[in-house]
């Protein structure tokens, strides 16, 4: 039974050896002179910042960055009426220009000297703050570019530095390595359970350092300092990732549905770090909108991405592949494919049962455990963890297979760069091979002929890479890079990254139709199957009496734009430096 506890200061005081970090809600700064005494202190200060950066599945009915946290992507059935690309226009605010957890974390840094330890545990706390530091920066850069970079704490009397303009994005990068490479280099290899360690740090830093460095690498190759500090970011990338993969510590968990629906991820080899729940204190929905929530279903763009049992996408084993039914779909395909879509379509006015609809068809299943569900189905019983704000599973925040993912990527477009940077066969065979060989997927190695993929000796090019990146803006993806990405898309999906993916890559024309069509229909479906149900199954063809489910009928998406890829600054903050005499640059692709 998962133990109860409470957030009051007093109640963290009382039991700060058994304070589970992510049990607790962020509390407000304790400043108090006195408080800087012991490590104990220290570790309950720190307490607060842990779920501003692994938020895990969010609380109540409030999303984190799995499933529903972001759903604008071509992983996700498109709506009737799609919606463009946001903001449109400046806004007038915007929660994410925001410097208080960079406050924060700088008090840490300015006063951790006051604790009475020795320079090693200083510099372990120091550690977790730069860490910190340097993750908020992260998201600050990829959302807004340029930003005022902070390395203490800023006086409330200080106009210069309260209304500094923004720094180079370059110059904070190289702000942000340097704090990944302190708290790499500082913090301890293990602390506990569900605390800050060398690996989450390196880990994280593979997940941020990738994202800026092909993100910098694909927007601005025109930019000799930009194209520097890419290659700079890639390779901090890659060894951060090695950092993990030598140390002997993690491994590739022998379940994959175990890793999103487990309700304790303590001792899982894979799991980096996770959130945990607990049942009256802090839980989640995120299992449920897997479960009783009708849904909007997986589009047919990912689930036409899982390659064949063989290893071969699906155009390539066959080029008319077009399955009639859902056991012809599923079957001889890559198993994380039933895994992430229940193998079976679940069209609206059918019997779904226990589970609802999907309006693609294409029903998600990744966070719920569906045995447990058809045997309480069987029994004539319902397990209330399983309803909405009352859901206990544990999120999967960082884990090993990601790393890896990470590792592969990085490598490969350090080669892209430079030759002198390898990219072999053993770089995908410790990375995508290792993943492909989870007990139960056991799919095929996937392998390097020249610059081409291949499996099982023959050399391919998936149709689909060739169709859609004729039409896409950006540079064009090599067949092998492709297969790559494809591999982080399906063991990913619903994880919060595809969206991010394409703006670093440069590719949101992938959710645009013009595009990529496939993220406007679902299932295969025979209407002759489903009797009675023709009001809920809409075809291209409104003659036809099968085909694809067509999911937008109405307005489509514009084709996204440069200004897509960044967010504007808040017209308010920029009125507001104009109130006092200064000058805050507003975003160069919205001026």
């Amino acid at each position: 039974m998962k133990k109860i506890k409470y957030i009051s200061l007093i109640a963290l005081m009382a039991m700060l050896a058994s304070c589970n970090f992510l049990n607790q809600e962020p509390f407000d700064q304790i400043t108090d002179e006195e408080f800087w005494k012991t490590e104990d202190q220290v570790r309950t200060f720190m307490y607060g910042f842990y779920t501003t950066v692994f938020s895990g599945y969010g609380t109540g009915t409030a999303h984190g960055p799995f499933l529903m946290g972001q759903t604008l992507n071509d992983d996700f059935s498109s709506d009737v009426s799609q919606n463009n690309l946001q903001p449109e226009v400046v806004p007038v605010s915007d929660g994410a220009w925001s410097f208080s957890n960079v406050r924060r974390a700088n008090y840490v840094i300015e006063n951790i000297d006051r604790l009475d330890a020795n320079a090693a545990t200083r510099n372990h706390w120091r550690g977790v703050a730069r860490f910190y530091r340097a993750c908020y920066y992260s998201n600050l850069t990829f959302t807004f570019g340029d930003v005022p970079w902070y390395d203490h704490v800023v006086s409330s009397t200080n106009n210069d530095d309260l209304y500094k303009d923004r720094d180079p994005r370059v110059y904070v990068d190289s702000c942000i390595m340097a704090d990944f490479r302190y708290a790499i280099d500082s913090v301890r290899q293990t602390d506990g359970d569900l605390q800050i360690n060398k690996y989450v740090v390196a880990g994280m830093a593979s997940r941020f350092m990738l994202r800026e460095g092909t993100y910098l690498k694909y927007h601005y190759s025109a930019d000799a300092a930009s194209l520097d500090m890419a290659e700079k970011c890639l390779l901090f990338a890659k060894e951060a990732a090695l950092e993990v993969m030598n140390s002997g510590k993690y491994g590739i968990s022998p379940s994959y549905n175990a890793l999103f629906t487990s309700d304790n991820l303590a001792g899982n080899s894979e799991i980096l770090m996770y959130r945990h729940y607990v049942d009256g204190v802090l839980t989640h929905s995120t299992l449920t909108y897997s479960y009783t929530e009708a849904q909007a279903g997986a589009s047919k763009s990912l689930a036409m991405a899982f390659l064949t049992k063989d290893g071969k996408p699906v155009e390539v084993a066959d080029a008319a592949y077009c399955p009639r039914t859902s056991d012809e779909f599923f079957a001889d395909r890559d198993p994380r494919l039933s895994l992430c879509i229940r193998p079976k379509y679940y069209v609206k006015g059918t019997d779904c049962q226990p589970f609802s609809y999907a309006l693609s068809g294409y029903s998600w299943c990744k966070f719920m455990n569906d045995e447990e569900a058809m045997k309480l189905k069987a029994e004539g019983k319902q397990n209330p963890l399983f309803n909405r704000e009352k859901n206990v599973t544990d999120a999967p925040c960082l884990r090993y297979a990601e790393v890896l993912l990470n590792y592969v990527e990085a490598a490969y477009e350090l080669h892209s760069f430079k030759a002198s940077y390898p990219f072999t066969q053993d770089d995908i065979d410790k990375s995508v091979n290792l993943i492909r060989a989870r007990a139960g997927i056991e799919m095929p190695r996937l392998e390097m002929v020249g610059d081409q993929p291949a499996v099982s000796g023959m050399v391919y090019d998936d149709p689909v890479r060739q169709r859609i990146e004729a039409n896409a803006a950006g540079v064009e993806t090599p067949s092998l890079l492709w297969e790559i990405r494809r591999e982080r898309r399906v063991e990913l999906c619903f994880e919060g990254f595809r969206l991010n993916d394409l703006k670093r890559w440069g590719k949101l024309d992938y959710v645009w139709n013009g595009c990529n069509p496939d993220i406007r229909y679902g299932a295969y479906i025979v209407a002759a199957d489903y009797p009675g149900k023709a009001d809920e199954i809409v075809f291209e063809d409104k003659t036809a009496t099968e085909g694809y489910i067509l999911r937008n009928t109405e307005v489509q998406r514009q084709r996204p734009v440069e200004r897509n890829y960044i967010s504007p600054v808040p017209s308010g903050q920029i009125q507001l430096y104009q109130a006092h005499g200064y000058t805050l640059t507003q975003t160069k692709e919205w001026q």
